[in-house]
């Protein structure tokens, strides 16, 4: 019978062991490619991905692919995906994208629409005779079929952090002067309070966050209502990025729109050179700046 030696038996077996590693690693990275759909490039990752509260501080940032321009912003300081997987939206909530697990090239332009056409109409005599957008707020939470809290507002269902995880937060609206709420900072005062409809809607994006002041004088928050009242809400809570903060313009003097608005919407896709319906104004501030994910833009009609 053959002996072998320590040092050789040791040559023999560990081949056979990195190998088995290997085939598992492979078969875990596959796994989970099947299941989540990984987006190699980093841009896309599901609501699995909850990044932590920055307490203010710069936050880490994904890639983003361009699809008109073809071009893609490179990852920011701290790559958020060090040590999680790097996931593509998933759970059934996307349409079939040809650029999942191609980094962000091939495919079209693709994009889609949702707005507050025909939804929440009513009589509101002559404190809203137009049926004009009389105030703004957003909802977030864990899961996409979350509703508004609030008597009359409605939603528009586009999740504002879509493909960029973080929490589901959606636009609701109402045009019922009477069923609007907010801080009591502003919504009663008789220039911009809850009977003075919407004029614009104002998006400002920071590195640092908290700098959440009123951009005009006649502009509240676009709030949200949790157990604690009413606050201004990052759009960017939990997916990184940009801190992001949205404003209800209420006065003309401070708009380049001039006229209250009709209908508000949100644009989501694949470019930044995507386009709203005709009629429509799509602003100017992606609302997933810095999180990866779609191109996200707020959009208003008057």
């Amino acid at each position: 019978m053959l002996l072998f030696g320590c040092e050789k038996a040791e040559e023999t077996i560990t081949p056979l062991l990195n190998e088995l590693k290997a085939e598992q690693a492979a078969k875990k990275a596959g796994d989970k490619d099947e299941r989540y759909k990984t987006d190699k490039s980093g841009q896309y990752v599901s609501k699995e991905v909850q990044l932590p509260d920055y307490g203010g501080k710069e936050r880490p940032t994904r890639p983003k692919y361009d699809q008109v321009e073809g071009t893609m912003t490179a990852f920011g300081p701290g790559d958020p995906c060090t040590g999680c997987d790097i996931l593509d939206p998933g759970e059934g909530n996307y349409p079939p994208d040809p650029c999942y697990g191609c980094g962000g090239s091939g495919g079209g332009v693709t994009s889609n629409f949702v707005s507050s056409v025909g939804v929440g109409y009513g009589y509101y005599f002559a404190h809203n005779p137009t049926n004009a957008i009389q105030d703004l707020k957003i909802i977030k939470g864990s899961s996409a079929s979350i509703n508004p809290s609030l008597a009359g507002y409605h939603k528009i269902n586009a999740d504002l952090n879509r493909g960029a995880g973080g929490q589901y937060i959606y636009l609701t609206f109402t045009r019922d002067p009477g069923q609007v709420r907010g801080s009591s900072n502003w919504v009663t005062d008789q220039s911009y309070g809850g009977y003075v409809p919407v004029k614009n809607i104002i998006v400002m994006s920071y590195t640092i966050g908290g700098l959440n002041g009123w951009p005009t004088l006649c502009s509240p928050p676009i709030e949200v209502k949790d157990a604690f009242g009413f606050h201004t809400p990052d759009l960017n809570d939990g997916a990184g990025g940009k801190y992001i903060y949205a404003y209800q313009e209420k006065c003309d003097m401070y708009t380049s729109y001039p006229g209250t608005i009709k209908e508000v919407g949100v644009l989501y896709g694949n470019s930044s050179s995507i386009s709203p319906p005709t009629g429509w104004v799509k602003l100017p501030q992606d609302l997933n700046e810095g999180a990866g994910g779609d191109y996200i833009y707020f959009c208003i009609k008057k």
